[in-house]
Order: C-alpha cells, then structure tokens, then sequence
C-alpha cells in the first residue's frame, strides 16, 4: 500500500498509550492485524493493540497533534 509509517495505540482504552513508528521494519507480506495481539504496551503492561496505517507519515514522524507518550 505504500504506507512508511504505523500509529500503534493501546488495546485498552483506559491507558490510551499511543506511538508511530516506520513500518519499513516488517515485511512486506506481513499483516498490520498480524501483529496487533502480538504487541505489549510499554506503559500499562497489556498485550494488544490496534494497528493502523499513517498516510500522512513523514521522515520526522507525523504531523499535527500526534505525540508520542
């Protein structure tokens, strides 16, 4: 699809921990809901997450009220 970035937020939606990082590290045949149950948030401890694409991703991270945390 031509995406280069991935915006990653928590499972759980009392932590609402959130990151995007460049997508360039998996695979090309890998899935983004293949990795959602394999991922653990580093702030709350939960597995899971909802994975989706960054259209708008840019080689200094994305722009506008995207934040790491």
């Amino acid at each position: 699809m031509g995406v280069c970035g991935v915006l990653i937020y928590c499972a759980d939606h009392t932590c609402s921990h959130s990151i995007s990082i460049m997508a360039d590290r998996f695979a090309d045949e890998v899935r983004l809901s293949d990795l959602e149950p394999r991922l653990l948030c580093s702030a709350c401890g939960n597995r899971g997450a909802d994975v989706r694409p960054s259209f708008n991703w840019h080689p200094k991270g994305p722009i506008g009220g995207m934040g790491y945390r």
